[in-house]
């Protein structure tokens, strides 16, 4: 399944210059994300555990996940990538004044690894305003909704 796009003006402001270019931004069609459950189906499908188990390790990645990360650890998953914490203050006039209770995880960060990045970037595109798409995958074209073949993204 492709990912839809749509193309939006944005202003660049850098450079003491103000320019309006256009870029590709998601289009998200999906009802409703990839759940645990369907996780654990395809993971039961692929490998020797039972649906239960694998929605039972996956409960539990993320509670462990969970508490490294508390600890201000990185984790890495061989084959995804790593998560990490960062955190951010209130503002303080004096570095003594930052204490531990003007501290807080601002976001929860996610490094890919090369080879799932890699995975992920074979991926396909389609415009919802111009109705056909591009292929991320070397070698392959994809046909507009005319029939007629559209070059490959460089």
């Amino acid at each position: 399944m492709p990912i839809n796009y749509v193309v939006r003006k944005k202003v660049d402001k850098s450079n003491n210059q103000t320019k309006e270019l256009y870029y590709a931004t998601t289009k998200a069609l999906q009802k409703q994300p990839v759940d645990s459950a369907q996780i654990a189906d395809e993971l039961a499908e692929r490998s020797s555990l039972q649906n239960g188990d694998a929605l039972s390790a996956l409960t539990q990645l993320s509670d462990i996940i969970a508490s490294h990360l508390r600890e201000g650890r990185t984790v890495s998953i061989n084959g995804l990538g790593n998560f990490y914490p960062t955190i951010s203050s209130e503002g303080v006039e004096k570095p003594e004044d930052c204490t531990a209770n003007k501290v807080w995880i601002a976001r929860i960060c996610f490094k890919s690894s090369p080879n799932f990045l890699k995975k992920v970037k074979a991926t396909h595109f389609v415009s919802m305003q111009l109705g056909y798409g591009w292929s991320a995958q070397p070698g392959k074209k994809k046909k507009n909704n005319n029939k007629s073949d559209v070059p490959e993204s460089e």
